[in-house]
């Protein structure tokens, strides 16, 4: 390798040696073999956990759950098997550099933000700490602790995919196209939400290009460039053609495809193909809360935060008498965070410094980019505060296309996260290429600084005179605590704001001052790039430490503990019956999946739920409307016992698996349809909606005492019954009925079914006896594969064709230096 490689390819190893040890040292535990002990994580262990079990037991797969909400399919959960997405499996390892959990997260937004800076022009060394300041932005952190793994992962390598538009439009076709295809094939369908925004993010960036382009009068290379970056997204998105095929289909049916079909009156005011407003908007970003962005715990940090024994909370309660264990074990869980939103695990930081660089950048960059990005982040700071802002909320809900499909709106800041840095960097970037006075810079360091310090200086020294540090969420505990302790709260809010305000003050003067004697030629570049990266780093690296460190990992056997058997499982699962439900009134029925580890619950967690059984929920289960509960054949109740401890109750008049019915009603709205269940005999009469009557056309009513349905054998994905009777008939299953992809047979003869009691299933069944097996097998998964691998193919020739390229050129230039 010659000299001149080498100085080349130096800053990349050293990259990925610190990202490396960026990762290990700030979550060393895993090296113990410990993990986050995250809620969602666990949440999806209770899920995934029946299909993991049957894969392992048969060897097969399913796309089908039946352990939550009666049956739903598993396509956002994990389970099923896509020939195409192994196909990816090579790859993806590659761009994760072989590792898995915290480690790998960490060090894709690492890889995904440094190839961003790089892309943009950014100095090698100044990359590597510009990537760790925007992988430290709290919030990516946070999500970690959370568990919001997929949401994480999608940051990190929509990074690229922006750095592969940029690339394009600068005419660097090859490796444009390859990060922009690579990346959007594992970042697009991993978290939709993220992936969404950060195209509202690209968007921005190409009106850019096209104002530069209409500028040049290149406005034919401007459409060169988009069209080659939309067959590249297309590609990418091509690869994963299967699932979100799959996916979209699935979404027609769920809360996120649209309003419940139920007629209400107050649906007429506002009716989307999305999700409900207000739901959507409950996680709504205050709109002085933005000002977290330059001060950490301006907000009170979490709902539940740790305040230490160092705290004035904790000096207050020893000094009321409060033992000191039980000062030290509230201090743990203060409920500090006085904003509006219903609960928050922490705030959304990008650093005091970086934001200096930002207001900096705003005023020294030049171009249409800097406008790009300052739009970008103003939309996104203004779309997060949600509900706070509603106009422009509304407007986005019911107009631009998707948006209304997610919930969370305070998420968008993810855009702000990438931008503000991105922005502070290119400042950097106009400093290192000489094109400015050293006057010219000087005197936007001064207003930079003067801005942003002068903010923190004032809420440090008269934040604790603006607010009164009373959350609307208060209520909830108030009347519970004594009036002493309750201002106890109420100072340490108002200490957090002040401490923290000082503390941005401080890294802001320390940044401009490392700034500034570069500027000035008083420290080397090298000087710059350290003193600068240690600061922007340490601010950050402690701020992230309060909401992500070593208490957050635990051994496997602790997470274990989570899911260990219960002795009201154990006696549930004693029943030799292959397949009933159980509804656990113990929990939080409806947003907890630990009880669908074990068993089959008509509750569950998951945040697109089939729209028709959320109806079901809202209209009857929760209402306990026994006849409803009963046809979904909920043998068993668990109940609070003793000492609150969950006790189990038979339920002897659960349903069955399936039921012949003497009489159909036939009804033309789903109101109707839901109306009836709460009317009808279910166990001799079912109730269906008019567009499935050509079903039943022939249906007479009759009383068949003979009549029986026996359960043969369940999987996931395969339901076996006998039948008998001496007459045609209608049975009803306990089953949920979905439209795509469940195939019913009768003695190996396929037939179609159909849907009553507004979410089961029913078949006509002929007299005699006969075999039932019903087959959950869409055909969409067979139908996209073929198109999924002809992408699949196009992405791996593109990268092996950019490599040939690369080799020729080198050879070419080293002929030509020759």
């Amino acid at each position: 390798m010659n000299k001149e490689l080498f100085k080349k390819i130096l800053p990349y190893g050293v990259a990925i040696v610190v990202f490396i040890l960026f990762a290990v040292i700030y979550c060393y535990p895993v090296l113990e073999g410990k993990v986050i002990q995250a809620g969602d994580t666990l949440s999806w262990k209770g899920m995934y956990q029946e299909n993991k079990e049957y894969t392992e037991e048969t060897g097969e797969y399913s796309f089908w759950t039946g352990s939550m909400f009666s049956g739903m399919p598993n396509y956002q959960i994990g389970g099923g098997k896509i020939s195409s997405q192994q196909a990816l499996t090579p790859l993806g390892k590659i761009i994760r550099f072989g590792f898995t959990g915290t480690l790998m997260l960490i060090i894709t937004y690492l890889i995904g933000f440094f190839i961003l800076l790089r892309s943009f022009g950014v100095n090698k060394w100044i990359s590597i700490f510009g990537a760790m300041a925007i992988a430290l932005s709290s919030y990516f952190f946070i999500i970690i602790e959370a568990g919001h793994n997929t949401k994480a992962e999608t940051i990190a390598l929509m990074a690229p995919v922006i750095a592969g538009c940029f690339l394009i439009f600068k005419k660097r076709y090859i490796g444009g196209a390859i990060l922009t295809m690579v990346f959007s094939a594992f970042a697009i369908t991993l978290h939709p939400q993220m992936a969404y925004y950060f195209f509202m993010l690209i968007g921005c960036l190409i009106i850019a290009e096209l104002y530069i382009h209409i500028k040049e009068k290149k406005i034919v290379p401007f459409f060169i460039a988009l069209a080659l970056f939309a067959a590249s997204v297309g590609v990418g998105i091509g690869a994963r053609y299967t699932k979100t095929q799959l996916n979209r289909e699935y979404v027609k049916e769920t809360m996120r495809g649209g309003h419940s079909e139920l007629a209400k009156e107050e649906d007429a005011l506002h009716k989307t193909s999305g999700l409900d407003l207000d739901y959507a908007t409950q996680w709504s970003y205050g709109i002085d809360e933005t000002m977290t962005l330059l001060i950490p715990n301006f907000k009170g940090a979490s709902s539940n935060y740790d305040v230490g024994t160092d705290s004035k909370l904790y000096k207050e309660m020893v000094k009321n008498g409060v033992p000191r264990k039980s000062a030290e074990d509230f201090c743990k869980n203060v409920p500090t965070y006085w904003g509006t939103q219903p609960f928050t695990s922490g705030p959304v930081y990008v650093g005091a410094i970086i934001f200096f660089l930002f207001i900096f950048g705003l005023l020294i960059v030049k171009g249409p980019y800097k406008w790009a990005l300052l739009f970008a982040t103003i939309a996104s700071v203004l779309l997060s505060w949600g509900h706070n802002f509603m106009p422009l909320t509304k407007l986005f809900f019911d107009y631009f296309p998707m948006y209304d499909k997610f919930r969370a709106v305070s998420s968008i800041l993810v855009v702000a996260e990438i931008t503000i840095p991105l922005l502070g960097f290119l400042a950097i970037k106009e400093i290192m290429d000489h094109k400015l006075s050293k006057e010219f810079i000087i005197k936007r360091i001064y207003i930079a600084g003067g801005i942003t310090a002068g903010i923190c200086l004032i809420f440090a020294l008269f934040g604790g005179l603006l607010y009164n540090f009373i959350s609307p969420n208060d209520a909830q505990f108030t009347s519970q605590l004594p009036e002493w302790l309750y201002d106890g709260i109420i100072a340490e809010r108002s200490s957090m704001l002040r401490s923290d305000a000082f503390r941005s003050f401080v890294f802001i003067l320390l940044g401009g001052s490392v700034l500034w004697l570069f500027v000035q030629q008083k420290i080397k570049f090298s000087y710059f790039v350290v003193g600068l990266g240690i600061l922007i780093v340490s601010d950050m690296w402690l701020v992230d430490k309060r909401f992500l460190n070593n208490d957050n990992f635990v051994s496997p056997k602790a997470e274990g503990n989570y899911f260990k058997k219960q002795p009201h499982e154990e006696y549930i699962l004693q029943d030799s019956d292959p397949h009933f439900r159980v509804f656990n009134l113990t929990t939080n029925s409806f947003n907890e999946s630990r009880t669908s580890y074990y068993l089959k619950h008509i509750g569950g967690y998951h945040a697109a739920k089939l729209r028709r059984y959320q109806d079901l929920i809202s209209e009857h289960i929760s209402k306990m409307n026994m006849d409803v509960i009963n046809m979904l054949n909920t043998k068993y109740f668990i109940v609070p016992g003793q000492n609150n401890q969950p006790t189990v109750q038979r339920n002897p008049d659960a349903m069955g698996n399936g039921w012949f019915v003497d009489s159909l009603l036939v009804v033309n709205t789903p109101n109707e349809e839901s109306d009836a269940l709460n009317t009808i005999n279910i166990r001799n009469t079912a109730v269906l909606d008019a567009k499935f009557s050509s079903f039943v056309e022939g249906f007479r009513p009759h009383h068949d005492s003979l009549a029986k349905v026996e359960f043969i054998s369940y999987a996931p994905n395969k339901l076996e019954y006998k039948t008998v009777s001496s007459s045609d008939g209608v049975v009803v299953f306990s089953e949920i009925y979905y439209p795509y992809g469940w195939k019913a047979f009768i003695d190996e003869q396929p037939v179609e079914h159909f849907r009553a009691n507004y979410t089961l299933r029913a078949l006509n069944v002929p007299a005699g006896e006969h075999n039932i097996r019903f087959v959950f097998d869409p055909d969409t998964l067979h139908k996209s594969e073929p198109i999924a691998f002809i992408c699949i193919f196009i992405i791996y020739g593109t990268m092996i064709g950019g490599i040939i390229f690369w080799i020729i050129r080198r050879k070419k230039e080293k002929t030509f230096k020759a």
